[in-house]
C-alpha cells in the first residue's frame, strides 16, 4: 500500500504563498484547543501556575502522585500547561498538523493518535522519574501536550514520506527521522540518568550552556513520536489479498492435517 501523500488544501494563507494548511473547522481538534486555551485562561486569571499549586499537584504527572494512585495523571497533565508560549506552539501543532491528520486517518484516527502520544508520553517520563528517584534526584512534574502533538507530526511524516515539510526544505521522512532520533538522544543523555557515555555528553552540554535543554521531557516527546510512527506503520501495512488468506489457512490446515475443501 503506498502512502498517501498530504492533500494540497485551502484556504492558502495569503503571505505565505508556499504554505498551504488545511485548518480544522467545528470538530474534535478545535473542541480540545478549546478546552486546553480555556483551562489556562483560568489558571492565569488565579495568578498563575505558582497561585493554585494543587491543581498541578493533582493533574500534573509524577512518579509519587501514580505511586500514590493517581492514575487519572497519565491523561490529566496533557491539560495543563507552564505557560503561553508553551501553550501557544502546541495548540499551533494540534490544529494545524492536526487538521492534516484528520483529513488523512478521520476523527477516530486523529483521536487514537492524540491519545497514544500522550499516554506513551506519560509512560516514559514516568520511567524517566523513576530512574532520578533511585539515583536521589528530584523529578520534574509534566504538564503540557507534546506528546501528543509529537505523536502527530511523525504521523505526518509517516504517512507521506516524501512531502516537502515546509519551512524545513526536507521531506516528510527526513524530517520524522531526524526529531526521533534527536529526542532520543537528548533523553538518554540526560546526567541525572547515569547512562555511560551518554551522560558525559550531557554534562559537557550543560557546561556549555546547554542546561535548559534538560528541563524539557525529552522522554514524553520521544514517546509521543514513537506512538505516532507505530499506528502510520500500522495503518500503511500491506493488507493481505484473498489468495494470501486461503493460502495461510492451507498451510495451518495442512500443519494440522487437513485438506482444504
Amino acid at each position: 500500500m503506498p502512502p498517501p501523500e498530504i492533500p494540497q488544501d485551502n484556504p492558502r494563507i495569503p503571505w505565505l504563498p508556499r504554505l498551504r494548511v488545511r485548518l480544522p473547522g467545528a470538530d474534535i481538534a478545535t473542541a480540545l484547543v478549546v478546552v486546553l486555551i480555556a483551562t489556562h485562561w483560568i489558571v492565569e486569571r488565579a495568578g498563575g501556575p505558582a497561585f493554585v499549586p494543587n491543581l498541578f499537584i493533582h493533574l500534573g504527572l509524577t512518579w509519587e502522585g501514580v505511586r500514590s494512585w493517581g492514575v487519572w495523571q497519565i491523561i490529566t497533565y496533557a491539560l495543563l500547561h507552564g505557560g503561553w508560549f508553551h501553550l501557544i506552539v502546541n495548540v499551533l501543532m494540534l490544529w494545524l498538523v492536526g487538521g492534516r491528520v484528520i483529513h488523512i486517518l478521520g476523527y477516530r484516527g486523529w483521536l487514537k493518535v492524540v491519545v497514544s502520544g500522550v499516554v506513551l508520553g506519560g509512560l516514559l517520563h514516568l520511567l524517566t522519574s523513576a530512574v532520578l528517584v533511585s539515583n536521589g534526584f528530584q523529578e520534574f512534574r509534566l504538564v503540557g501536550i507534546s506528546g501528543a502533538c509529537y505523536a502527530l507530526l511523525i504521523t505526518l511524516t509517516t504517512l507521506s514520506p516524501d512531502s516537502r515539510m515546509w519551512p524545513i526544505p526536507i521531506t516528510g521522512k527526513n524530517l520524522g527521522l531526524g526529531l526521533i532520533f534527536s529526542e532520543l538522544f537528548l533523553w538518554l543523555m540526560r546526567p541525572e540518568l547515569g547512562i555511560p557515555w551518554f551522560s558525559a555528553m550531557g554534562l559537557r552540554l550543560v557546561d556549555m550552556g546547554g542546561g535548559s535543554l534538560f528541563y524539557i521531557s525529552h522522554a514524553c516527546h520521544f514517546g509521543g513520536a514513537i506512538a505516532g510512527w507505530w499506528l502510520a506503520r500500522k495503518l500503511l501495512a500491506p493488507t493481505p489479498s484473498l489468495a494470501d488468506l486461503r493460502q495461510m489457512r492451507a498451510e495451518r490446515e495442512k500443519g494440522i492435517g487437513m485438506d482444504e475443501a
